[in-house]
């Protein structure tokens, strides 16, 4: 028996326990759930961003037409579906004929939460008594002569 003994001694254990396999299989479970976690976290936060950069668009727009004289500058208010627009227009003492202009665009997050982006810019009136210079106007430049 002292012979069996000292086989079963010097032979190194192969292969992996249950036990073993089993907290590896925990391990590696809760290893990824943290990645499907973090990638969740980062699509939400990239939707974010998106939706950002979008009413940030929106609001440039707004006060690109404005300054095109394409609408009145007054106050207004309009929703889209997806972004609420709110635009403020009031007096200032920066110039003659500049006008404060706010433009707040405003939507809901997919967790439910309130956000917004807002502009600030100075806006001059447009004076309609040069309504149609532009069209009166000499061109700047005069026509070459033909060389040869």
């Amino acid at each position: 028996m002292s012979g069996q003994t000292q086989t079963w001694a010097g032979r190194r254990q192969r292969g992996v326990t249950l036990l073993e396999a089993l907290i590896a299989g925990v391990v590696m479970g809760a290893g990824l759930l943290a990645l499907l976690q973090a990638h969740l976290s980062l699509h939400g936060q990239a939707e974010a961003g998106r939706l950002r950069a979008q009413a940030a668009q929106v609001a440039q727009r707004e006060l690109e037409r404005l300054r095109a004289g394409m609408d009145p500058l007054q106050d207004a208010d309009g929703s889209d579906g997806v972004f609420t627009l709110q635009r403020r227009v009031a007096d200032t003492n920066a110039g003659p004929g500049l006008r404060a202009v706010r433009v707040r665009v405003a939507w809901t997050a997919r967790t439910g939460e309130d956000a917004a982006v807002a502009l600030s810019a100075l806006v001059a009136v447009p004076d309609p008594a040069f309504a149609g210079a532009l069209t009166l106007a000499e061109p700047a430049t005069a026509p070459r002569p033909a060389t040869r």
